[in-house]
């Protein structure tokens, strides 16, 4: 998969497989100007509170360090939602770009391994990368 000129979206994982994910990121785009959309999943359950916007900016900030340290110019956008699948149908366009990084097993798919094959029947062209 090339990086295209509208971008390359990035799901954050778990902290490695979000750092690998951002190091694919990286390679693909390659000076090529394609603009590099880090989505931060945040699930709230229906009785929680959505929380503050301290709590925000600090999760932010960590991803956009992480994004900073794997060499990628990355906006970073923090998803609250109910449901995973609400940052697909609301943050991801049609056919859009992924990138997601996650342990990979044959026995039994990782949460991410899930994740990517969930997007690629969506539609979307997915690069997963397993650290």
């Amino acid at each position: 998969m090339e990086a295209t000129p509208q971008g390359l979206q990035v799901v954050a994982t778990t902290d490695a497989g979000t750092r690998r994910a951002l190091v694919e990121a990286s390679r693909l785009v390659n000076g090529s100007g394609a603009r590099v959309l880090l989505l931060v999943p945040q699930i709230i359950t229906f009785m929680s509170a959505t929380g503050n916007a301290r709590d925000a900016a600090a999760i932010t900030d960590r991803y956009r360090a992480m994004a900073i340290d794997a060499g990628v110019d990355a906006r970073v956008r923090l998803c609250v939602c109910r449901r995973l699948d609400d940052i697909f149908q609301w943050m991801l366009g049609p056919r859009a770009h992924v990138v997601i990084g996650g342990r990979q097993r044959w026995w039994w798919p990782t949460a991410a391994e899930r994740m990517a094959r969930r997007l690629k029947a969506l539609g979307h062209d997915v690069v997963f990368t397993a650290y």
